[in-house]
Formats: C-alpha cells, structure tokens, sequence
C-alpha cells in the first residue's frame, strides 16, 4: 500500500508540475494520462522550435573544448621550441669564448 501511496503522489506532482508549464493550474481539469501529456509536450515543442525535451542540444550548452585545448598545445610547443633554440645559441656562445 505504502508504494502506492508514493506513486500517486508522484504522479500528482508530475501531473501538477506539467498543468503549472502550460498554464492550467486554475482550471480544474481531469488528470491526463501519459500519452495527452506527451502529445502536449510535443506540440508546445513544435509551436515554439525547440526540441521537444524543452532543452538545447548538449552539443550547445557544452561546446567542444578540442580547439582551445589544441591552441594552447601548439603555443606550448613554439614557447618550448623558441626557448630551445634560444638555449642552444647561449650555450653554442658560451662554450665559443672559452
């Protein structure tokens, strides 16, 4: 009984949570079942042009960071580069005046 209990009230706040988004928590309506809410889903999804998960693409939210991570290796590799050469040339100087 008591799982009964917590899947009721569950699906109550489901159901509320979902009349709060479209607005129709001043009328008292029926439940609705699984399937209205899905087809409601979808159709506020379609009329406002975003994906019917209501949220943007992974792919958005989080870019890639491939191209700032490869930025800072090519910068390390001149830094180093530069430097080694640099090195080189003192030590190819100082071991010519000895």
């Amino acid at each position: 009984m008591k799982e009964n209990d917590e899947t009721s009230s569950v699906w109550e706040r489901y159901v509320a949570a979902k009349q709060t988004v479209f607005g129709d928590d001043k009328e008292e309506q029926p439940p609705l079942t699984i399937e209205e809410l899905e087809a409601a889903i979808a159709e506020a999804a379609a009329s406002s042009g975003i994906p019917e998960i209501g949220m943007p693409p992974r792919s958005e939210v989080h870019p890639v960071k491939r191209s700032q991570l490869s930025k800072w290796f090519y910068l390390v590799l001149v830094i180093l580069f530069t430097a080694l050469v640099i090195g080189l040339l003192w030590w190819g100087r100082k071991l010519e005046g000895v």
